[in-house]
C-alpha cells in the first residue's frame, strides 16, 4: 500500500487479529491495547486512564509487569515498542519474556520504516522514538534476551491498510531457531478444514482427510482444544490451527474466516453442516417445517456422505475412526487382560438430555446376574458421572456384583477411555462420540438412535446394531432437530427422559448386548 498520514491512529491490531489466533491462546496479554483488546480473552494492559478509570482491564505501566515468572501462555503488543527509547527496549523485551512460558509466544506488530515516514519526518507517529526495519526485532529477540526462541513468523506486510512488520516467536528452553511459516510447504497447496464440534464431528470429519491428501495437499485443521484431543494422533494432519471454544465471538467468525482463509489455496468450512444443516436448530426455518417434510428432506442423507460432499472426495469412510498410539493400546490391552470375561463398554449420555437411555440399570443388573460380562460406564464429566454414581449406587443396594462395573467418568481422560473402547465385545450408547469413534472397528455397535435416522449415521458403520424408537409410543422420531432443552423435544411421563429414548424397551437393549457378547455376528 502507500501509506497515508490520515491512517494514523486507526485500530492496528484488528488488521492483524484474525492471524494471530493460534498465538494467544490461553493466558495472554495484550499490551498498549487501548480501549479495544485485539480478543477478549486477552488481559488488556494500558497505562491510559479515562477519568481515572482504566481504559482496559489493567491500567498499569506495560514496562513493568506485576506477573510471576512463566505465568503467560503469550504476549501481544501492536504499534507500542516503536514509542519506547531505543536504549530501554532490551529491557522491556526481557521482562515480556519472563513472563511468558516454554512454548508461549511473542507476538510484535509494529510501523515498518520501510512502508511509513521514519521518525521526525513529515507524516510519521509524532510518538515515535526509533525506527522499525524488517529484522530489528528478531535481532533483539536473539540478541537481547536470555531465552531461546524459534521465529515461526516474520513478514513486512503491504496488504490494505498496513504498513508493518509482524514477528511471531516461540519461546523455547535454549537456542534460535527459525521454522517460518509457508505459503507452499515442499511446493504443496495448502487446504484448512475447519470443524469445532464435538467427538462425533470431529471423527466425521477425519474422513475426508486421506481423499484431501491424495490431491496433495499440506492439510491443516482449525478446530478447539477437544477436537485436537482426539485428533492429534490422525496420520493424515500436517499442521492445527486451535482455538479455545467461543475465543472468537460468533459475529465475527464470517470476517474472521475471510481473513485467514487467504493464506490457503482452499477452505473446507464444516461449521454447521451437519447440526444446523441436517439437524435443524430452533429459530432456523427447517427447524420450523412439518415433521414429515424434515423426514422427506433430511432422512435419507447420510452424515458422512454429505460431509464427502461438501469436501468433494471420494466416498472413502475409512478414516472415520480413533487413531490411538502405540502406548495407549498397550495400556489398553494391559487394563483388558484384567477382566476375564466379555466387555461391554456403555455411553450412557450425550450432549443433550435426549439422549440419556432411562433403563441403564435395569439392563447392567441383567448382564451382571445373567452373563459373565465386565460393564464399563462412560459418561461426561458433570451430570454424566453424576449419574454413573447413581446407577453404581443403586446396583450396589440391590446386591450386584460391583466388581464387574465401574464408571470411568473421573478416572480416565477421553483418549483413554476411546483406546480401552477398542478393545471391547461391544459398546453400546446414543448417537455419541464414543459411537462414531468405534463406527469403523470390528466390535459390536449398539446405538439407539433419537434425532437421526438409521441412513443419517450408522449406513455406512462395520458390524452394527441399530435399535429405532417404537413408533406408536414416539411418532415424533426421527425428528431431525437438535435439542438445547425440553422445549421441542418430548419427555416420558413415567422415566421423564425422552419419549423416544423410553421407547426402546431394556428387553430390546439386553438382547442385543447379549447378542453381541456371545460372539455372533451382528446383522
Amino acid at each position: 500500500m502507500t501509506y497515508r498520514s490520515e491512517l494514523l491512529g486507526s485500530c492496528e491490531a484488528a488488521k492483524i487479529a484474525p492471524l494471530i489466533v493460534p498465538y494467544v491462546q490461553g493466558r495472554c496479554l495484550d499490551i498498549g491495547s487501548g480501549p479495544g483488546k485485539v480478543w477478549p480473552s486477552l488481559i488488556g494492559i494500558d497505562i491510559a486512564t479515562d477519568h481515572g478509570r482504566p481504559i482496559t482491564d489493567m491500567a498499569i505501566d506495560g514496562t513493568r509487569l506485576p506477573f510471576g515468572d512463566e505465568t503467560m501462555d503469550g504476549i501481544f503488543s501492536s504499534f507500542l515498542l516503536h514509542q519506547i527509547e531505543r536504549s530501554k527496549v532490551p529491557h522491556v523485551l526481557q521482562e515480556w519474556t519472563r513472563v511468558i512460558r516454554p512454548g508461549g509466544y511473542m507476538v510484535l506488530y509494529l510501523p515498518s520504516a520501510d512502508l511509513a515516514p521514519g521518525m521526525g519526518t513529515d507524516g510519521a507517529d509524532p510518538a515515535q522514538k526509533w525506527d522499525i526495519h524488517r529484522g530489528a526485532i528478531e535481532a533483539l529477540l536473539r540478541d537481547e534476551t536470555a531465552c531461546g526462541w524459534e521465529l515461526v513468523e516474520s513478514q513486512e506486510r503491504s496488504q490494505g491498510d498496513e504498513y508493518a512488520v509482524l514477528v511471531v516467536a516461540r519461546k523455547t528452553v535454549e537456542g534460535w531457531t527459525e521454522k517460518l511459516w509457508e505459503r507452499n510447504p515442499d511446493g504443496k497447496k495448502r487446504v484448512v478444514v475447519v470443524r469445532y464440534g464435538a467427538i462425533g464431528d470431529s471423527i466425521v470429519t477425519a474422513s475426508i482427510f486421506p481423499g484431501l491428501k491424495e490431491r496433495g495437499f499440506h492439510l491443516t485443521v482449525n478446530c478447539r482444544p477437544s477436537t485436537y484431543e482426539v485428533l492429534k494422533h490422525d496420520p493424515y494432519v500436517d499442521d492445527w490451527l486451535i482455538q479455545e471454544n467461543d475465543f472468537v465471538p460468533n459475529e465475527v467468525l464470517g470476517p474472521y474466516w475471510a481473513a485467514f482463509g487467504e493464506r490457503y489455496d482452499r477452505v473446507i468450512n464444516l461449521s454447521e453442516s451437519i447440526e444446523g444443516a441436517l439437524l435443524t436448530l430452533p429459530g432456523r426455518l427447517g427447524h420450523a417445517y412439518s415433521d414429515e417434510a424434515r423426514r422427506l428432506l433430511y432422512g435419507h442423507v447420510n452424515y458422512l456422505e454429505h460431509t464427502h460432499n461438501i469436501a468433494a472426495v471420494p466416498h472413502d469412510f475409512s478414516n472415520a475412526r480413533f487413531h490411538a498410539t502405540e502406548d495407549e493400546m498397550r495400556w489398553a490391552r494391559a487394563v483388558r487382560k484384567r477382566m476375564d470375561g466379555p466387555v461391554v463398554v456403555w455411553v450412557i449420555n450425550g450432549s443433550s438430555a435426549h439422549k440419556v437411555y432411562p433403563w441403564v440399570q435395569d439392563v447392567t443388573k441383567w448382564l451382571l446376574e445373567r452373563t459373565p460380562a465386565y460393564i464399563l460406564l462412560y459418561a461426561d464429566p458433570g451430570i454424566g458421572s453424576t449419574l454413573g454414581k447413581a446407577i453404581l449406587t443403586c446396583l450396589h443396594e440391590d446386591g450386584c456384583d460391583m466388581s464387574r462395573i465401574v464408571c470411568v467418568a473421573d478416572k480416565w481422560g477421553i483418549r483413554q477411555s476411546l483406546s480401552f473402547a477398542k478393545t471391547a465385545n461391544c459398546i453400546v450408547g446414543p448417537e455419541t462420540g464414543p459411537m462414531n469413534a468405534m463406527a469403523m472397528e470390528n466390535m459390536v455397535k449398539i446405538v439407539y438412535l433419537s434425532h437421526s435416522s438409521p441412513d443419517n449415521l450408522t449406513r455406512h458403520w462395520n458390524n452394527t446394531i441399530v435399535l429405532v424408537p417404537d413408533a406408536e409410543r414416539s411418532p415424533c422420531y426421527p425428528c431431525h432437530r437438535l435439542h438445547m432443552n425440553w422445549t421441542f423435544c418430548f419427555q416420558d411421563e413415567e422415566t421423564r427422559a425422552a419419549r423416544c429414548a423410553s421407547s426402546i424397551t431394556a428387553e430390546v437393549v439386553f438382547e442385543a448386548i447379549s447378542l453381541a457378547i456371545g460372539g455372533r455376528k451382528a446383522a
